[in-house]
């Protein structure tokens, strides 16, 4: 970064505005707004001495201060800047002004819309619109300063009465019926649900038969449209065997505007379905938990679309332990598919295996030591790739469980072709139970489904994600984000409780 100084330069003065925003009763009834140098505290201690990592660099006649590498010579004790203030505030800003004078033609346009080049290499452009100001680098403008929205806080808007405990809860579109959402009730008795969006909020729709649901997953085949449902009770209509589960594809009917039961498949004790697609033709991977009561060390399957038989057969089994959870996603031209392994009978402590697409079958990729691995969760920040785990406990033997543990973030890196840990997220000691991520006025947020609270985490760049609110849940199950008549909103389950809270989104 360039800084331009008055004592280097007469054309560009710059001004550093330290603008501290505190509460009446933290400074005794007073509101301050001090300016400041900032670069006085650290360039001006000693001008006898140089200070590392700071050069003078020229540009286009301008000459500045160029910072090539942080120093803790750079440092100060920030109560140089909050004077007569005992408590450091919890928000405070620091703008940076641009004072050009009459001897230079000032280089800021303002528009809604302004090309880049390497004529226009400098230029400064603001658009009123976004609030943002942007620097041409000859080929695009670069971000300087953006006022972007950020979620201010979650307002509860609906209290939604279930049949019984919920596991989890899928949002998914219909065209001409609108919002749905399907949820995987526990109870064999009142069995699942399908809620329908209305100006209210979702109302039951339809009831589906279901044996301890644990998860639903929606999925399109062109414009036909699935739910699967991973059942891990046993279904008497299907086998009089008691370790036989078999989940259920359901149809959706137009004529009926109903789903229908479309194909059982076998499964064992099913905690969820991951449907994909690659090179037009569409798979459902079914992560298998456990064959009886003691057998996790089992195969997972995945299932291909057959066009000749109209349903889905068997194409691959993958070996996995205590299976919890599959997600699927894309780097480039390369398929990839994480399982989340949760526990070999022994120990929670095992190896969650991300695989590759490779010659029409999934490969291992990498193995990651995971931690009662209960959900994977992939996202994508400009060109960076990440993949983040919800850990939920440690567990050896006949040892006691241990809870205060960490949920991780990893990013790949491309280089060495393998995910590397980017950063643990931390919270109160009580197990992680699922992870959902989203995308809300241009920031990118992740949800932690953990009991008895939720976290909500903001990206912050360099700090990675943060947290910036917290919720009290009762035995949150899974969380999902949808939007609707232009608000946005959370829905979560419970597994403790026969209810479902959606909470509305807003800003400042």
């Amino acid at each position: 970064m360039l800084w331009g100084l008055d004592q280097y330069s007469k054309k560009l003065n710059v001004c550093f505005i330290f603008d501290v925003l505190l509460s009446k009763s933290k400074l005794q009834g007073e509101n301050y707004s001090l300016p400041l140098d900032l670069l006085s505290f650290v360039l001006e201690r000693d001008p006898s001495k140089l200070v590392p990592g700071v050069h003078m660099k020229q540009a286009d006649g301008v000459r500045g201060i160029h910072f090539s590498s942080p120093d803790t010579s750079l440092s100060f004790p920030s109560s140089q800047l909050l004077v007569n203030c005992d408590l450091f505030p919890k928000e405070f800003s620091i703008v940076l002004t641009l004072k050009v004078t009459d001897e230079t033609e000032a280089r800021v346009s303002v528009g809604l819309e302004k090309s880049c080049s390497e004529k226009l290499r400098g230029q400064l452009w603001f658009n009123p619109l976004r609030k943002g100001l942007y620097l041409c680098d000859a080929s695009t403008y670069v971000s300087v300063l953006v006022n972007h929205k950020r979620l201010d806080y979650l307002l509860e808007h609906q209290v939604l009465t279930t049949s019984s405990e919920t596991h989890d809860v899928e949002v998914f579109q219909v065209p001409g019926m609108g919002l749905m959402a399907a949820m995987a009730h526990r109870s064999t008795a009142s069995g699942s649900a399908v809620y329908l969006w209305t100006h209210t909020g979702f109302q039951l729709y339809q009831n589906i038969s279901t044996y301890g649901a644990l998860a639903w997953r929606h999925f399109t085949m062109g414009e036909k449209i699935y739910l699967v449902v991973s059942n891990s009770g046993a279904d008497k209509r299907f086998s009089k065997e008691s370790e036989a589960d078999f989940s259920v594809v359901y149809k959706w009917s137009k004529r009926r505007k109903r789903f229908v039961q479309f194909q059982t498949l076998q499964t064992h004790c099913a905690r969820d379905w991951e449907a994909f697609n690659i090179n037009g033709h569409t798979y459902l991977a079914v992560a298998n938990h456990r064959q009886g009561d003691n057998n996790h060390t089992i195969d997972s399957v995945i299932y291909r679309w057959s066009r000749l038989s109209k349903s889905f057969e068997v194409h691959q089994m993958l070996k996995t332990s205590g299976a919890y959870d599959w997600e699927f996603f894309t780097v480039g031209p390369y398929y990839f598919l994480v399982v989340a392994n949760a526990f070999d009978g022994v120990t929670t402590s095992v190896d969650s295996v991300i695989y590759v697409w490779v010659n029409g079958s999934f490969q291992v990729f990498q193995k990651i030591k995971t931690f009662c691995a209960t959900d994977w969760e992939m996202f994508q920040i400009d060109s960076r790739v990440f993949l983040v785990v919800a850990n939920g406990h440690r567990l050896h033997g006949n040892g006691p469980s241990q809870y205060t543990i960490n949920s991780t973030i990893y990013e790949l890196d491309m280089s060495a072709q393998m995910f590397v840990r980017f950063q643990d997220i931390s919270y109160t000691p009580t197990h992680c139970c699922n992870i959902d991520l989203f995308s809300f006025c241009e920031s990118r947020y992740c949800t932690n489904g953990i009991k008895p609270f939720c976290f909500v985490f903001r990206w912050q760049g360099y700090e990675g994600f943060v947290p910036v609110h917290w919720l009290p849940t009762i035995g949150c199950s899974d969380w999902e984000f949808f939007s609707a008549n232009g608000e946005s909103y959370l829905i979560y389950s419970s597994a403790k409780a026969p209810l479902s809270k959606v909470f509305m989104l807003k800003t400042y």
